[in-house]
């Protein structure tokens, strides 16, 4: 339920902002795979299985996938974003179609499954630290924000059992709500950055040379 509220709250940003194509493109793919992950998931735990959790991991690969174009525009250039985020939701969604395969043929193959999965949590912090500049600042604390809690997401998903002994709340359950904190940030540095109400206020749109957004 709550990444289903956070993707609806993304998709409501959408309608007030004054972004361009490339990043209204992006962010609409990310509340996408927000909503997505909301249904997969509650459609996998009705009946955990290897056919009903793929439904679960290709809305999480679309967020990873968007998350890893999102910087890029962000701190690269948005257009290279853009070239790059179809070539990016190919090797994600088929990273886990490749693991229900190779799982059907009695080996599952889950190594570029975790790449997509893990590689961005890597990649991400390197392009925010390299191609930082005060423009980016902004940027910069929410897209760090959404990678603290994602790891905040997997201590709690790590020590599920422990944590579920000394508070009977199991640490899957805390996992989810750390996880939509997340993404909840995402829609933040849309809404503050890219949405008519802040553009006058904070000048954060019209700072960016619109050269640079396709």
């Amino acid at each position: 339920m709550s990444f289903l509220i956070v993707g609806v709250y993304g998709f409501s940003s959408l309608r007030k902002s004054k972004a361009s194509f490339t990043i209204h493109l992006i962010f609409s793919v990310l509340f996408l795979g927000i909503i997505l992950t909301a249904l997969g998931s509650a459609f996998y735990h009705l009946n955990p299985n290897n056919n009903t959790i793929v439904w679960d991991r290709i809305p999480m690969t679309i967020i990873f996938m968007a998350f890893t174009a999102i910087t890029i525009a962000e701190f690269i250039n948005p257009l290279l974003a853009r070239n790059l985020l179809l070539p990016f939701l190919f090797l994600g969604i088929g990273s886990v179609l490749w693991w229900y395969y190779t799982e059907i043929k009695g080996h599952g193959d889950l190594r570029v499954y975790f790449f997509v999965q893990f590689y961005p949590m890597i990649f991400t912090p390197l392009i925010m630290v390299l191609y930082y500049t005060g423009e980016s600042k902004f940027s910069f604390r929410y897209l760090g924000l959404i990678l603290v809690w994602y790891i905040v997401a997997k201590i709690f998903e790590h020590f599920d059992l422990t944590i579920y002994a000394y508070t009977g709340i199991s640490g899957h359950t805390l996992k989810h709500l750390a996880a939509a904190v997340s993404t909840l940030y995402f829609v933040l540095l849309f809404r503050k950055k890219y949405t008519c109400q802040n553009s006058s206020r904070t000048g954060m749109i019209s700072s960016y040379s619109p050269k640079r957004y396709f």
